[in-house]
């Protein structure tokens, strides 16, 4: 009987256990989809400014909803817009005391903190300090920084004329860390406001400080004023940087000199780097600038950074491969070393002396593992293989070009090779894939996700102000597509080892704008080439015009377009998407057909022009793509064959 009873209870707690967990789990799917619906519908008030209807509908969000801080902060904000900055607070509160680790709460805090300010809560102060405490790197302690320093300045009058200088320091101090972290912050011309109506007496960092948030925001006469009152061998790279924004060229070249000569040991290194430049631009040619700087015979920080701008403006081949090489010589571990070994690598490849060549690759490839040059060395020992005949080695490097640098021009290249493809260019096929939010899993608990397909932008913004690839987003769906392009490959170009090309931030970088325009009027040209030149000429921007006058999406100079409007008469307005296209197309389709059809002279003219293209064919000797390509002499266009080849074999690998 007992035994009975006891498998009687054990069935009845399974069947309560089982009720219980199946009404939660009914629950919580209740309270997602209704935390969806009400959020959703709460938007679009708060979106359409009637804060009243928004603050309602926000409260409806069930507790056991995802997305219920958002509402919270979403209902803080809504209080604020309405004047109500104490309930705004109550809600903070509430966000602030739920522990999650979401990224919503510093936030919160933050804007919390702000309202006790202006209600002339002395709680503000406890919460500021909290903020710089628990998030010190945060955009938010920074923020705090400059609040903390009012704060110390209105409780003055109420202290002790004993405790004053205290005070006084304090709040500087506040100020002063402020624009050290910050000086082009928002906060930062308001920071030197205050401290100039200190009473303190201000060291010599402190003005450097204040006189460098003056050259961020632009006041360069008063950064000026400020660096006469600091000592020469700290400032002297500001000293150059003021004048040349104020344009004095005289001065510009007398600090320069004076730096270089006396103080270049102190001084970051980019920064003497940018005193160079400026020194440079203020000559009539960059020969005579640099000239003007080797005669100088400088030996300290700098030198070997004249001597790689003497290096890259060598024509000569076997001028540049000695100066390159007594450049790495003497500066062996210096940061232009990587690039001056490439360099006597590639002239050594070019002379034939594969030998030497590869025994320099393998210098490189070891000393230099992840460098900007390394894909091309990694593609040139498979080449140098190749010639040697390891055929088996030969394709093991161009493999590995493929694998460690993907979305370079190099691994186009190490695939043409791998598929003998050497200069055709397949017509692909490419599949229009939708731009979507960059991460498949989920961030802050789906909070960020959530709230990204409720198209609530801005506040994923707020949340997410960090991470490029999400910026990138918000600007592709607020449709400012060259931000968001060139937001997303700054992002990529931090990303040391790149994803796979079915990682969804790619598209953010090689977006198909245009595509279906191109498609109507590409002719016999190669889509995908169209495309790669209209993003890297304009970043998809149709109102583009550069310093020459090229203009529109595929950057025509006006006389290219009239004549072929004339022909074709297609339109007078420039700037029209299709008109500028269908211009392209047929521009790229001319200079194809005038350079033996081949797509690599045609993309070299679009840049440097037909007649100089055609020029280089009689005066370069080479037996291939890549010994053409390697010897242009015109570094711009170069580079833009590479771009474009790489643009084309990314977008390729994205969508095909």
């Amino acid at each position: 009987m007992r035994r009975r009873r006891k498998k009687y209870d054990l069935y009845v707690i399974a069947f309560l256990t089982l009720s219980i967990l199946s009404y939660c789990i009914y629950n919580h799917i209740s309270s997602e989809s209704r935390g969806v619906e009400f959020y959703n519908v709460a938007l679009e008030d708060y979106k359409n400014s009637d804060y009243e209807k928004a603050y309602v509908k926000f409260g409806k969000v069930p507790s056991g909803s995802t997305l219920k801080e958002a509402a919270l902060f979403r209902q803080a904000r809504c209080a604020t817009n309405m004047e109500k900055k104490e309930l705004a607070v109550r809600k903070y509160k509430r966000i602030i005391r739920s522990h999650s680790k979401c990224s919503i709460i510093p936030i919160s805090e933050y804007n919390m903190a702000y309202l006790l300010y202006e209600l002339k809560d002395s709680n503000a102060k406890k919460h500021f300090k909290h903020i710089i405490k628990k998030y010190p790197t945060s955009d938010y302690a920074i923020a705090a920084e400059y609040y903390l320093g009012l704060i110390e300045l209105e409780n003055l009058p109420q202290k002790k004329e004993k405790y004053k200088k205290d005070t006084i320091q304090k709040a500087f101090n506040h100020f002063i860390s402020y624009i050290e972290k910050s000086p082009d912050g928002r906060f930062s011309l308001n920071v030197i406001n205050e401290i100039e109506r200190l009473d303190v007496k201000l060291k010599n960092y402190d003005n450097l400080l204040i006189s460098k948030a003056y050259y961020a925001n632009g006041e360069f006469e008063k950064s000026r004023s400020y660096l006469d009152k600091t000592t020469l061998s700290e400032s002297w790279t500001d000293f150059v940087k003021s004048e040349y924004k104020l344009g004095n060229k005289d001065k510009v070249r007398y600090y320069t000199e004076l730096g270089l000569e006396k103080y270049s040991t102190s001084a970051a290194l980019d920064d003497i780097y940018a005193v160079i430049d400026n020194y440079i631009s203020t000559f009539d040619t960059k020969k005579n600038g640099i000239n003007a700087l080797l005669a100088k015979n400088y030996q300290d920080n700098g030198a070997d950074y004249i001597s790689y701008l003497n290096c890259t403006d060598v024509v000569s081949s076997n001028h540049k491969e000695a100066c390159f090489r007594t450049l790495y010589e003497k500066y062996p571990n210096g940061r232009f070393s990587a690039d001056s070994l490439y360099n006597i690598f590639i002239s050594k490849y070019l002379d034939k002396k594969y030998t030497d060549a590869q025994r320099l690759g393998y210098l490189h490839l070891k000393k230099f593992p992840n460098v900007k040059s390394s894909p091309a060395v990694m593609y040139y020992m498979g080449r140098i293989s190749g010639k040697l005949k390891h055929y088996d080695t030969a394709n093991e490097y161009y493999k590995k070009t493929i694998e460690i640098y993907p979305d370079t021009y190099y691994a186009y290249r190490a695939n043409c090779q791998l598929y003998k493809a050497d200069g055709i260019l397949p017509y692909w096929s490419l599949n229009n894939k939708k731009i979507v939010f960059p991460y498949k899993k989920s961030m802050d608990n789906n909070l960020v996700v959530k709230l990204a397909y409720l198209k609530d932008y801005d506040l994923v913004g707020e949340l997410c102000n960090k991470d490029k690839f999400i910026q990138s987003w918000i600007a592709y769906q607020k449709g400012n597509y060259t931000i968001s392009s060139i937001l997303a490959r700054n992002a990529m170009d931090e990303i040391v080892y790149k994803p796979n090309f079915n990682d969804l931030r790619w598209r953010l970088i090689y977006p198909l704008h245009y595509y279906d325009e191109i498609e109507k009027v590409k002719g016999a040209n190669n889509p995908i080439i169209l495309q790669s030149i209209l993003k890297e000429e304009s970043h998809f921007n149709q109102y583009a015009k550069s310093s020459v006058g090229a203009s529109g999406l595929m950057q025509l100079m006006p006389a290219t377009y009239s004549e072929i409007n004339t022909q074709y008469g297609i339109g007078e307005d420039i700037f029209l998407p299709q008109n500028n296209i269908k211009a392209g197309s047929f521009y790229y389709d001319k200079l194809r057909k005038g350079l033996d059809e081949k797509d690599l002279y045609a993309i070299s003219a679009y840049n440097g022009g037909i007649g100089v293209v055609k020029l280089w064919f009689s005066r370069l000797v080479y037996n291939d793509i890549d010994e053409f390509v390697e010897q242009i002499p015109y570094p711009e266009t170069k580079n833009y064959i590479k771009k474009i080849f790489r643009t084309y074999w990314v977008y390729s690998n994205i969508y095909s």
